[in-house]
């Protein structure tokens, strides 16, 4: 619903205008009908000063009954029944009213149900008596391109601009015709344009198709520029979002300069210090912890949290020596403990992480870590059977479990392909249990955000990319990762799978033996020496 005012003179000694406001249905956006009341008729001139979509503009008084059969075309037409729509607004045109607006609508109602004739002689009769009517040239540009004449209605869209440059709906309606023509860039750049040289209030909705553009785009910097139009917006959020969706498309070194002038929240520290793991810079991230209060980062968990995501696993532990003892303390411990290889400890401090403590589940599937890691299952299987079942981190542990025993089919029981985490979960059981292929066809299906692990991220976008064509770009993803994290012996491999599809075989040669000195996993190994052996006998 849309609040709407008619303003007409006060019938009495007050020489001032007072409003009068009504409430009215909104159906496609930009083309709501403002009419007044039948019994003000006879105090209202001729034409009466309407607000529609925030504008003033000047037009005919037009009766309630008119009114009311336009808002029943518009929820109709917002529905998607274009031919009841159309047929509602002849009902309305039928009371006498020359309005811009209905005209407008009317012959795009016609030329969405069908009626492609009489939409032109709706517009045609709108041009005759508003020649000079942005509306008009907005419904032309609207029919011209459900008729596939994108240049015609670029040039109806332009058109509609120059009459009204203050409007915002031609803008958008230019806009969002380039994006379908798939000139996103051209569209970005011309709503930014439109908003930067505004005067007075923004639209709101010109606002919402830019940043939504930008991030469809993973345009990190355009979404920067988009957010700092809204006075809303605070330089703090601005530098989460934006660093957010720079990670989320790859781009960890924008990331981290974006959030480096915001970190005024242990929110954006975190993901500050997560863009320079990313982007190689180990020692910057590891100074600034080394440097920093816990009180800044939120607490002595989350500092010691943070410590342990950079593999400072000692200095998480001195810190948490001072620390009050509580199951979330425990539990951190607990992690550093495993970190660092003391089994028996680590299963101690666990074991005191109290049920129904919120770090309880966590804690219970650590402790299965250390069992594993011990050579013990059954312990494992028995720590795991007093967390939630449900939980996708049990889940996983129990699928892990499964795996060992050699019952893949059991552990993909355990997830719904349907959802965007667990498929990401089966991709990485696939590939564990050496079924290369499916692994890469499920990770291209996965969604990523910025909060997901980075190996999963770099995964993703390489397997997604791969799976377009875009191969150079896929291998281009891995080494990248490869380069920060030498440890992901998978994506190692699938590198040189790629760059054997890709025809660099001296260069996979290289890359392969150099994996393979460090590859225990029989699987993988096993999967590895295959390509190197298929790729010496192409040489060959």
């Amino acid at each position: 619903m849309q609040r709407v005012e008619v303003k007409r003179r006060a019938r009495s000694d007050r020489a001032s205008e007072r409003p009068l406001r009504y409430d009215c249905g909104v159906g496609r956006v930009g083309s709501i009908l403002l009419l007044g009341l039948a019994a003000c008729a006879p105090s209202l001139p001729r034409t009466v000063p309407r607000v529609v979509d925030g504008r003033i503009e000047h037009g005919p008084f037009v009766s309630p009954y008119a009114y009311e059969w336009f808002i029943e075309g518009e929820v109709l037409a917002a529905r998607g029944q274009h031919d009841q729509a159309a047929m509602a607004f002849e009902t309305a045109t039928a009371a006498p009213a020359d309005d811009v607006v209905l005209m407008s609508r009317l012959a795009e109602e016609y030329e969405l149900s069908g009626e492609s004739r009489r939409a032109d002689r709706t517009l045609a009769l709108a041009q005759r008596y508003h020649p000079a009517s942005a509306r008009v040239a907005l419904a032309q540009g609207r029919i011209q391109e459900h008729r596939d004449e994108d240049s015609e209605a670029l040039s109806s869209f332009a058109r509609a601009q120059e009459l009204a440059p203050t409007w915002d709906e031609p803008v958008i309606a230019m806009a969002e015709a380039l994006i379908r023509g798939g000139n996103a860039h051209r569209a970005i750049a011309i709503l930014l344009e439109h908003l930067e040289s505004s005067l007075g209030a923004r639209s709101e909705h010109a606002m919402r198709v830019l940043i939504g553009l930008a991030r469809r785009a993973g345009d990190a910097e355009t979404l920067e520029r988009a957010l700092a139009l809204d006075p809303s917006s605070t330089p703090t959020a601005r530098a989460l979002a934006t660093g957010e969706l720079a990670l989320e498309t790859g781009q960890p070194a924008l990331a981290a300069r974006i959030l480096a002038e915001a970190l005024d929240t242990p929110e954006n520290i975190a993901l500050w210090l997560r863009a320079l793991m990313e982007s190689g810079n180990r020692q910057k991230a590891a100074s600034f912890l080394a440097a920093s209060s816990s009180e800044r980062l939120g607490g002595v968990v989350e500092h010691a949290d943070l410590l342990l995501e950079i593999g400072e696993v000692d200095r998480a532990l001195q810190l948490m020596e001072a620390a009050e003892t509580s199951p979330r303390v425990d539990y951190a411990r607990g992690r550093a403990l495993l970190a660092r290889g003391d089994y028996v400890e680590a299963a101690i401090v666990l074991a005191d992480v109290p049920l129904g403590a919120a770090s309880f589940e966590a804690a219970r599937i650590a402790l299965a870590e250390c069992s594993m890691s011990r050579g013990r299952p059954g312990a494992a299987t028995e720590t795991l059977s007093l967390a939630p079942h449900d939980s996708l981190e049990v889940r996983k542990k129990r699928a892990e479990f499964y795996l060992q025993e050699g019952d893949l089919r059991a552990g993909l029981r355990l997830f719904d392909p349907k959802q965007p985490l667990e498929r990401a979960t089966l991709a990485a059981l696939f590939e564990r249990a050496g079924h290369f292929d499916e692994a890469a066809a499920y990770y291209a299906t996965v969604k990523v955000v910025s909060r997901d692990e980075p190996h999963l991220r770099a995964r993703v976008q390489a397997e997604q990319l791969a799976s377009h064509g875009h191969r150079r770009d896929a291998i281009a993803v891995l080494e990248r990762w490869i380069a920060i994290a030498p440890d992901d012996l998978y994506a190692r491999v699938r590198l040189v799978e790629l760059l054997q599809a890709d025809h660099r075989t001296e260069t996979a040669q290289r890359r392969g033996r150099q994996a393979l000195e460090v590859i225990d996993d029989t699987r993988l190994r096993a999967r590895l020496v295959g390509l190197l052996e298929a790729a010496a006998n192409a040489a060959h």
